[in-house]
């Protein structure tokens, strides 16, 4: 029953009851409802069909809370009037507070037939199909009360949420536009009016909107919720914080703003202030999904894989459908080696991304998962599409550089933007390069998106780079404006679509040039890098469809090395280590995601056919070597024939892997520093040739130290060079001395030749840019042997 009902107009029921009657209308007007329930229950004795009685009664109960009675009541009435308008009506309304929307939905259709033109029943009817996820009809009635009153404000606003809801950006922002125009001072319409606007892409009048709404309400917990999401869309961690707290405080809803919280300090990789902020949120909402996604994701972050599986499990329970949760389990399966688990979930993974593809939209599975399962240049590059799509909309407009005088004898300024200056195989690979670019020719500069770790590795890249600039806490276009303000000439991200990115940065556009290198084997799908540094093995040119930057062509490997990686000194043993004295010791250091069923099959049948050999691999997480050693049991191997190994400082693992004969290669996404670390510790890896870049990646290094003969091309080559090697001890003493020779004497641990080979890259990407020509293959020549390349 809304409020401020008028009392039925009196009939005379004749003598006494008339003015009992009236005395029931005078009390209900007076605002003494249960009065008037009162006399209407005794007027009822006496007439239990008065269908004038039956209305007040009705609405006498539910001004009182009593809404069963009304119920009861309005329902009499009806049975008694089915062309009762107002009484059908109000029965709906009263349904539909009790949440029966169902039922609500029957009288309240019932009334807009009985009463077209009551604007307020319609509306009621919208909110029960909306209830209902009648989605279609309730727009179509939206539409249909709007074009009836175009100037009632409730009638816009309510077609503006219908049109949001359902993708219709521009046409709910027209709708709220007239309704504001009817209506200047309502805080709902401002705040959606933000939300609006926030998802078309316009994120400074959206705040505009929302801070107008919190001038008008400063206490609206909705506004400051909203400017919260802002803050985080443009990487203000802290402000995004301050916002969801003010939130709090003005009574906001806690589930989504402790998550909010929670979100915000994940980003910033405050890792144990997020937990405890997603867990405030489930203390409130145990099983709320999209709060237990987000806690998965920070145990995922801390190696804890059976916490944060059971978290998405129970996201799933809830939600058995939702699109974050689906492949983030699909992922820890992956990451467990729980292949059944994965098998499972793939089909659906796939389903949910196709649908997010198909309209436009970011889908929810990652694309660097999406390289480790699937064998689809085309659609891998789709998945980063719309991801980078989706950080240049957060990103909003990009920076307009100043022009530049030409001046063709000044120093290149590089720019390296990554989240992974750190203990990170990122810095253990480039680190070198670093150091040894040429400082006549570059001013190198590092900046900084991820935390400090305080480690050596960290403190030799500062000391490696001309200026080291932590941006970790600036938003999205302060770090921009600074990489801007610092005239960089090229800009290289090195983290592209792995954990930590910060696709945003690059997306304001901040250097002339802009390239993607080593973080991510792929295509960044994104407009706004002109290159991805690469090389003809890893991409070969007819894959460049699959690519949305220019080719930037290395000409002996994409991936630099480090020449003084030290190796611990001393000897290892075998028996410190859990492996066998004698007998062949195969080994893959990779990590558990990147093994397969069908690589797996493969290994066991070399342990079989060998009797006395082991596979020796690395403990990630604790689930994934139970896993492992049970699959390994249904190939007829023995458990304990899998040797699991916890991962000691680099030097240790160097040294170590000395005891293995022969290190295995995963097929689907290979080894990256994985593959140049046994091979800087001069033991052989075997590798199989891939479609896309991340299965390639150890084929182009193995080819750049000349050791081509290890690249297999198929999975029964890949058997049959390993058992050749295990059954071969001269054979795989030759392989292991020309290991030695070449790892001296060829480009792939020639750091400074590697750094030469980058910086002709950059010279003529360089080159094209002052003449005014835009970006196109480079494809830069091997050097001659002995010859300094200069640029």
């Amino acid at each position: 029953m809304t409020n401020g009902t008028p009392p039925p107009e009196r009939k005379a029921l004749g003598g006494d009851p008339s003015a009992l009657f009236d005395s029931a209308v005078k009390a209900f007007s007076e605002g003494r409802a249960a009065d008037a329930c009162r006399q209407c229950k005794i007027l009822l004795e006496i007439a239990s069909d008065n269908r004038d009685v039956l209305h007040l009664y009705a609405a006498a109960a539910a001004s009182s809370g009593d809404t069963a009675t009304a119920i009861a009541a309005s329902q009499r009435l009806i049975k008694l009037a089915p062309d009762h308008a107002e009484g059908r009506r109000n029965l709906g309304a009263l349904l539909a507070s009790q949440k029966r929307h169902a039922e609500a939905r029957v009288h309240l259709g019932a009334a807009v037939k009985l009463a077209p033109n009551h604007v307020g029943g319609r509306l009621m009817l919208v909110r029960s199909l909306r209830a209902l996820e009648a989605h279609a009809e309730a727009r179509a009635e939206a539409e249909a009360v709007a074009t009836l009153a175009p100037d009632n404000a409730d009638a816009q606003f309510t077609l503006g949420n219908l049109r949001l809801s359902g993708g219709d950006r521009d046409g709910a922002l027209r709708a709220f536009a007239r309704a504001l125009a009817l209506r200047p001072d309502h805080i709902d319409t401002l705040v959606n009016l933000g939300v609006a606007l926030r998802a078309s892409n316009r994120g400074d009048e959206a705040r505009l909107a929302l801070q107008r709404a919190l001038t008008l309400q400063p206490g609206s917990s909705s506004a400051h919720f909203n400017l919260g999401t802002l803050e985080l869309d443009r990487g203000a961690w802290e402000e995004a914080i301050r916002r969801y707290r003010l939130a709090l405080e003005a009574g906001g809803d806690a589930v989504s703003l402790h998550r909010g919280i929670g979100l915000a300090h994940l980003l910033r990789n405050d890792r144990d202030a997020a937990i405890a902020s997603f867990k405030a949120s489930l203390a409130v909402a145990p099983e709320d999904p999209d709060t237990l996604v987000a806690l998965g994701d920070a145990l995922v972050q801390l190696k804890r894989m059976s916490e944060a599986t059971d978290c998405f499990r129970r996201a799933l329970v809830a939600a058995p459908r939702h699109p974050q949760a689906i492949p983030r389990l699909f992922n820890q399966a992956l990451q467990c080696c729980d292949w059944d688990e994965a098998r499972r979930l793939k089909p659906m993974v796939d389903a949910l991304t196709d649908e997010a593809l198909a309209k436009g939209e970011a889908p929810a599975e990652a694309a660097f998962l999406s390289l480790a399962h699937a064998e689809d240049p085309a659609r891998n590059r789709a998945i980063a599409e719309a991801m980078s799509r989706l950080a240049a909309q957060r990103a909003g407009p990009r920076l307009v550089l100043p022009a530049r005088p030409r001046d063709g004898g000044r120093r290149l300024k590089l720019g390296y933007l990554s989240t992974d200056f750190r203990n990170h195989a990122v810095s253990q690979l480039l680190v070198r390069t670093l150091e040894l670019h040429d400082r006549s020719q570059f001013k190198v500069w590092a900046y900084s998106t991820g935390s400090e770790d305080r480690s050596a590795l960290r403190e030799r890249v500062r000391d490696g780079v001309d200026a080291f600039i932590d941006v970790r806490d600036h938003d999205h276009r302060a770090a921009a404006e600074r990489i801007a303000k610092d005239e960089v000439d090229i800009l290289i991200d090195l983290t592209l679509h792995t954990t930590g990115a910060r696709l945003e940065i690059a997306a304001l556009r901040p250097a002339p040039i802009q390239m993607g290198w080593l973080g991510y084997p792929g295509s960044s799908g994104a407009d706004f890098f002109d290159y991805l540094l690469t090389d003809k093995i890893v991409t070969p040119p007819d894959q460049a469809p699959h690519y949305s930057e220019q080719l930037a062509y290395l000409p002996e490997t994409f991936q630099p090395n480090d020449d003084r990686q030290p190796i611990a000194p001393g000897t290892s043993k075998r028996a410190g280590y859990g492996l066998p004295e004698t007998g062949f010791v195969f080994c893959s250091f990779n990590q558990p995601y990147k093994i397969e069923p069908v690589l797996f099959d493969v290994w066991m049948g070399l342990l079989r056919d060998l009797p006395e050999s082991v596979l020796w691999l690395h403990r990630v997480n604790e689930v994934a070597p139970v896993n492992l050693q049970r699959e390994a049991e249904k190939r007829g191997v023995a458990p304990e024939r899998l040797v699991f190994a916890d991962r000691p400082e680099k030097p240790i693992h160097l040294r170590r892997l000395g005891l293995a004969d022969l290190a295995l290669d995963t097929r689907l996404y290979n080894g990256h520093t994985t593959t140049s670390d046994a091979l800087w510790a001069k033991l052989p890896v075997l590798t199989l040739l891939g479609s896309q870049y991340a299965s390639r990646v150890s084929a182009s290094v193995l080819t750049a130290i000349g050791m081509p003969d290890l690249v297999a091309t198929n999975l029964e080559g890949y058997r049959t060079i390993a058992l050749r090697l295990a059954r071969d001890p001269a054979a795989l003493a030759n392989v292991k001395a020309r290991l030695a020779r070449n790892r001296s004497t060829l480009p792939l641990f020639d750091s400074p030749r590697f750094a030469r080979n980058l910086e002709a890259v950059y010279h003529a990407a360089w080159a094209r840019h002052e003449i005014g020509l835009a970006p196109a293959l480079i494809d830069v020549p091997a050097p001659t042997p002995g010859a300094r390349r200069d640029g």
